[in-house]
């Protein structure tokens, strides 16, 4: 019996000694603290997938638009979004992307075609707290080609200080993508029409041009003088 006491006793005095003990306070206060920062991490992670995805959906999506405004206003509403869902997901092919979808909707008083996409990817940390995907959703809108006529006008720097650190090809590469650009967002000649201004010191606009109705000479009379023309090519400045 003695024996039996003994034990219990020494039972009672280790699980007294344990609940004073603190040694290893730090390591339980860490494991709990890293938790939060390994989360926090993960969920940098997994939203930084998320945002890539949505770039690409939004870069789809734009380009979808601008290919059914170039057909819109021939096709019905089951054929838009017919087209549009063949064009969206030739153009959105991430793999990590689920349950892509889009919607198109047609407004014949605006002569616009709204798209509304989304897409779902599958967490790959935040998932151990019950967040298993995340919703990406995206939205583009165009105007029918045949109603609207696109002006534009591209001022383009030609002079000295463009032929140091390679900015000329630069110009030139930018300048070549925007009008395929262009190109491919128009029906007929004509729906978008594209002047190139060459930037510099002076513009040549042909002494033919001398006394056209397009520019207004007055405030360079009023510093310098009247210009007088004497012959088709040639003039002259008096007071």
């Amino acid at each position: 019996m003695r024996k039996i006491i003994a034990c219990f006793q020494r039972i009672k005095n280790a699980l007294r000694a344990f609940r004073g003990a603190n040694a290893g306070n730090v390591a339980i206060t860490f494991a709990f603290a890293s938790l939060s920062v390994i989360g926090g991490v993960g969920a940098a992670v997994d939203y930084s997938r998320a945002n890539s995805m949505k770039a690409a959906m939004q870069n789809a999506l734009d380009a979808t638009a601008l290919m059914l405004a170039k057909e819109a206003a021939g096709l019905t509403a089951d054929e838009l979004q017919a087209h549009g869902t063949s064009y969206f997901l030739t153009q959105f092919t991430r793999p990590e992307a689920k349950n892509r979808q889009v919607t198109v909707v047609s407004n014949t008083a605006n002569s616009t075609v709204l798209l509304n996409g989304s897409a779902s990817i599958d967490t790959a940390i935040i998932g151990v707290i019950g967040m298993k995907t995340i919703s990406v959703t995206g939205s583009s809108t165009a105007t029918w080609a045949e109603r609207t006529r696109l002006r534009v006008a591209l001022v383009l720097d030609n002079t000295g200080s463009m032929a140091q650190s390679g900015k000329m090809p630069a110009l030139q590469t930018a300048a070549k993508n925007l009008l395929s650009r262009l190109n491919s967002a128009a029906t007929t000649n004509g729906d978008v029409y594209v002047s190139i201004i060459p930037f510099a010191k002076d513009v040549n606009v042909g002494a033919s041009n001398y006394n056209a109705n397009w520019i207004d000479w007055s405030l360079w009379d009023d510093a310098n003088g009247s210009w007088v023309t004497t012959s088709s090519c040639t003039g002259r400045w008096s007071r």
